[in-house]
């Protein structure tokens, strides 16, 4: 398994917001399930950190690319 990469060796503006949802979900499930020791534990949680950061940027940059295009089609609609 050491030629395998790990989820956590790959940095955060790397992957798809699917990616970073689902690697949080697999952080919150080992916490939950008591699987994380606690040599690990601040690391899981400045990883979730990273992870919850790109989400919402993620989440914004859709925010403002919807905005426009909505916006163009407003513009559009009124000289047409």
């Amino acid at each position: 398994m050491a030629d395998e990469t790990r989820a956590d060796d790959i940095r955060a503006d790397e992957i798809s917001y699917r990616e970073a949802m689902a690697e949080l979900e697999a952080i919150l499930a080992a916490i939950e399930e008591e699987q994380v020791d606690v040599d690990e534990l601040a690391a899981k949680v400045q990883r979730s950190a990273e992870l919850i950061a790109l989400c919402r940027a993620r989440i914004e940059e859709a925010s403002v690319a919807i905005e426009a295009i909505v916006d163009a089609m407003e513009t559009g609609a009124g000289n047409g």
